[in-house]
């Protein structure tokens, strides 16, 4: 009987496993303490862990502190959070901080957070973001004073139902440009002193809810740019701003309930942008006034950006140097503001209407009358037919170059609005139509507005 050969078994070599490169650790330290800057303090810290580089990194490179509570009412507390603060901020001694920001609101011990505000100072911070909120009404927090003092501060963000703001006589933000204060019911004698100890100051903004007979007086010598974004119950008293701001080149008021503005030495104004967004803007007996002052004050303009309900023509002023306009009309607007804008505009090249449908009912009285909750019109009985003015404005023969129309939907008045600007526009170059829910069909209005008869022979007209 033959021996039987065994059969031959190849054995397979393992494949050599791919060797993963760590392309994060040969990162500079540079480039690794940059990206650390983006994140929370409380994942960033937590890279200390992986390596005495990485700690290294951490602790004297981070430039960047940022502490959030996360506060949730219906956790119950600890002082987990406040021995975090403490233990990364005793770590990092006198190391420089750039940006810090601090948010709490589960915090009750205000010494605490007066401690940590006074070792960001020390720390030569340059952008500070404070959000602090306490659930008592009668819990104040006082700034410390070395806190108005800081030489390195450029950046301030403030965001605080309980801050005080008692600012040194002199000597306060010496570097200070950006500021953005959110408002919560304020003391206005305590803004008007904050708003007014910033000598550099270049940007500023306001927002938050203003509830009473507030009386601020804003003076910055230096200041280019005002954000005002304020809300308040309709039943509030007015408020009133006052604004000394000779170099101020750009002006943004959005406000439900209009205030009294006075804008003085606005003469390097260049751009304003008013948004009155409530609907019941015109329930105010003094509407109009205010309205009328306001637009007053920034009648230098050369761009103005517009969107009210019910703002009466009467209230525009002349704007001898507007040379961009964009109006936003609502449903329940008069035709005759865009009309009186073109005859008070002689000098307009850009102009751009955007339709913006309201929602609700809107109360119409008279400003010498009494107004009851039951004279509520619907907006289509409101009065905004197109009317064609008896005189053809300055800028639509000699300046006006484009037309941007936006919402558009085809009704009667749309059409002869636009036929009116296509016909008097001698110098328009361009009509751009974007479409909104259009009221007939497509082919039908590009028939129609191909009819038209142009004024300017070099006019080009897009639908979109």
């Amino acid at each position: 009987m033959g021996s039987q050969s065994k059969p031959l078994i190849l054995e397979k070599k393992p494949k050599p496993q791919a060797v993963v490169k760590d392309w994060i650790s040969e990162l500079p330290d540079a480039v690794l303490c940059h990206i650390l800057s983006f994140l929370p303090t409380k994942l960033a810290v937590r890279t200390s862990i992986l390596s005495t580089r990485w700690k290294n990194i951490w602790w004297a490179s981070v430039l960047n502190q940022d502490f959030d509570d996360e506060y949730d009412p219906w956790i119950e507390r600890d002082d987990s959070f406040s021995m975090f603060v403490d233990r990364v901020l005793s770590f990092r001694d006198s190391a420089d901080i750039h940006k810090f920001r601090l948010c709490c609101s589960g915090v009750e011990d205000f010494s605490r957070i007066d401690g940590w505000i006074r070792t960001a100072i020390d720390c030569n911070a340059v952008e500070f973001d404070l959000r602090v909120h306490s659930e008592s009404d009668y819990q104040i927090f006082e700034l410390p004073e070395s806190f108005f003092m800081s030489k390195t501060l450029v950046v301030l963000k403030l965001n605080s139902d309980c801050l005080r703001y008692v600012p040194p006589k002199s000597g306060c933000f010496p570097s200070l440009k950006f500021l953005h204060v959110t408002v919560d019911y304020p003391d206005d004698e305590s803004m008007e002193k904050f708003f007014s100890c910033c000598p550099v100051l270049e940007d500023l903004t306001i927002d938050g809810v203003v509830g009473h007979d507030a009386d601020v007086y804003i003076s910055a010598p230096e200041l280019k740019t005002l954000r005002l974004s304020l809300r308040g119950e309709d039943c509030s008293p007015q408020n009133s701003f006052s604004i000394n701001a000779p170099k101020l080149e750009k002006l943004d008021v959005r406000e439900g309930r209009l205030s009294n503005y006075i804008v003085k030495n606005a003469k390097s104004l260049v751009k304003a942008i008013v948004n009155l967004y409530s609907h019941d803007s015109c329930l105010q007996l003094d509407f109009s006034k205010l309205s009328s002052a306001l637009l007053a004050g920034i009648s230098n303009v050369k761009y103005l950006s517009l969107s009210a309900h019910s703002l009466k023509a009467c209230s525009v002023p002349a704007f001898d140097n507007l040379s961009e306009l964009k109006l936003v009309l609502h449903n329940c607007y008069d035709w005759e503001l865009l009309t009186e804008l073109l005859k008070r505009s002689p000098n307009l090249e850009y102009l751009v209407l955007e339709h913006n449908e309201c929602q609700g009912a809107c109360t119409i009285y008279s400003e010498d009358e009494e107004y009851s909750e039951d004279e509520e019109y619907s907006a289509e009985y409101f009065n905004h037919e197109w009317n064609t003015p008896e005189t053809v404005p300055v800028c639509l023969s000699a300046h006006l170059k484009s037309i941007t129309i936006s919402g558009f939907k085809g009704d009667s008045d749309e059409m002869e609005a636009a036929k009116y600007l296509l016909e008097k526009g001698k110098v328009l170059n361009k009509v751009t139509i974007y479409a909104g829910d259009l009221l007939c069909r497509r082919e039908e209005l590009d028939k129609e507005l191909e009819l038209i008869q142009r004024g300017s022979r070099t006019c080009r007209v897009e639908f979109f």
